[in-house]
Order: C-alpha cells, then sequence, then structure tokens
C-alpha cells in the first residue's frame, strides 16, 4: 500500500522508489496539492491507488522520449 494514515501523519511512498513523503493530518486534500506541486503522480488501476515521486515520473518520462528533447528531422 503506498498511503498510510495515522493519527499523527499521512504518509505516502512512492510505488518505484519507496521513496516516502509525510505530512501533519490536518488537510488530506492540501497535502495532495502540495504533492502534486512536488511532482507526485497518481493513478487508479484495477481499483488501487498508485503513486509515483517526481523524480521517477521525470526518469519515466525521459525513457519514453520527451517530444520537445527529440531530434528533429528533415523531410525531402
Amino acid at each position: 500500500m503506498s498511503f498510510e494514515e495515522h493519527e499523527d501523519c499521512f504518509i505516502w511512498r512512492c510505488d518505484e522508489c519507496g521513496h516516502v513523503a509525510a505530512f501533519r493530518p490536518n488537510d488530506f486534500w492540501a497535502c495532495v496539492d502540495e504533492l502534486k506541486s512536488r511532482g507526485w503522480g497518481f493513478s487508479r488501476e484495477e481499483g488501487d491507488w498508485t503513486h509515483s515521486c517526481g523524480r521517477c515520473r521525470h526518469k519515466k518520462k525521459m525513457e519514453q522520449g520527451d517530444l520537445m528533447s527529440r531530434k528533429i528531422h528533415s523531410v525531402k
């Protein structure tokens, strides 16, 4: 499980590298917004949520090839 709720904190764990982000349990949605601003991604597959930290998401984008970083070929 990549999210845990405790009396004193919310904990998110990246499902790819295990990086942990912990917050005080004041406002769940404020914590989600903060994680998104840090580049975290959230997705739901077959009822289960997965979480990826900004570093893993960036790596995955680079592996897939970012459109702006592709080499331009001329067409004749």
